[in-house]
């Protein structure tokens, strides 16, 4: 059972500075963190910054006795008010509760024995590590690696010639390896015909994949998804692609063939990057945008097709001035 008196010396050893009211209970159970809005004595919480304007209301307001909070709101004048409450001054109130999640709660399940899903199929050449999860109903063809302390989920297809990784997370449902979409037309019958897809797909180490996600195998070399990578659910990677480290790659994005993502971008959900162009490192591509041509470094864009955000902002005002134009000209 963990409690607050745990929760404090956890963050003690951290070097945290730890605000006690005189009402405080360090013998509290605590079972969860909880939202603040919905939190009760029996969690951990936290307010960020995004709460500077109503979180004199949530304190007021909740139930809960331990809270982790953005140091720019904090005030010695709560250990008055809210004698009862264990504050917690954060530079970064949430990045501090994932690290007490992982300490101390670890919701995500420990890989310390192997484990093999009796109705998984796992080729006799596919390579596993140690402490490796696979799970219902997966599939492992020859030719794979999978380092060690990684998970494969439920459904998951692993084709030949996929590298995975250590402390690599796969959902369910996804296909790693397949052929990408490269067809070249046969001038003499007029059909299409498959090019051949002989790379593979390599996923480095630290690696998190959704559910229900595609990464088709490289045609000529490999697919290459960089160490720390994150992609969501419902994503398309497609052929030759390679992803730099610490990338994250949301939901419903499309990543065409030969695309080069640079190191730390977000991709924000149902983007499209046109095949062949290259995102520089530290880029955010905007919701929704389709993305055309390459991208520098330590870019936004938005829109479609996609253009550097101060440009977006000054064609939106400009159509928005034309429109207050035409209305009075009505």
């Amino acid at each position: 059972m963990t409690t607050v008196a745990d929760i404090i010396a956890w963050f003690e050893k951290r070097g945290s500075t730890i605000i006690l009211g005189n009402n405080v209970n360090v013998n509290q159970a605590i079972t969860r963190p909880k939202a603040i809005d919905e939190a009760l004595e029996e969690h951990v919480t936290f307010i960020s910054s995004k709460y500077k304007d109503t979180y004199t209301t949530l304190l007021q307001n909740t139930a809960c006795k331990c809270v982790i909070v953005d140091q720019d709101l904090f005030s010695i004048e709560m250990i008055t008010r809210y004698s009862d409450i264990v504050f917690i001054p954060s530079e970064n109130p949430k990045q501090d509760l994932t690290g007490l999640i992982q300490g101390l709660f670890n919701p995500i399940k420990t890989l310390n024995t192997s484990f093999i899903h009796p109705t998984a199929s796992i080729s006799a050449q596919a390579k596993i590590g140690e402490n490796v999860h696979v799970e219902a109903y997966a599939v492992i063809e020859g030719n794979v690696t999978i380092g060690h302390n990684s998970s494969i989920g439920a459904g998951s297809v692993l084709k030949s010639n996929t590298e995975i990784g250590q402390h690599v997370v796969i959902g369910a449902n996804n296909v790693l390896g397949g052929d990408g979409f490269g067809y070249v037309k046969n001038e003499a019958t007029q059909e299409y015909e498959l090019f051949p897809h002989l790379g593979g797909v390599v996923i480095e180490d630290h690696v998190h994949i959704g559910n229900n996600t595609c990464i088709d195998r490289g045609s000529l070399k490999d697919t290459i998804i960089h160490q720390g990578v994150k992609i969501d659910n419902l994503v398309h990677i497609a052929h030759n692609v390679t992803i730099g480290k610490n990338s994250l790659i949301i939901a419903c994005s499309m990543i065409a063939g030969s695309v080069v993502i640079g190191e730390n971008c977000w991709v924000a959900p149902s983007s499209s990057v046109r095949n062949g162009i290259y995102i520089g490192d530290n880029t955010t591509i905007g919701l929704g945008s389709v993305v055309t041509k390459s991208v520098g470094a330590y870019e936004t864009v938005a829109g479609n097709p996609a253009v550097p955000l101060a440009e977006l902002i000054k064609l939106r005002q400009l159509q928005n001035a034309q429109l207050a134009e035409n209305s009075k000209e009505e």
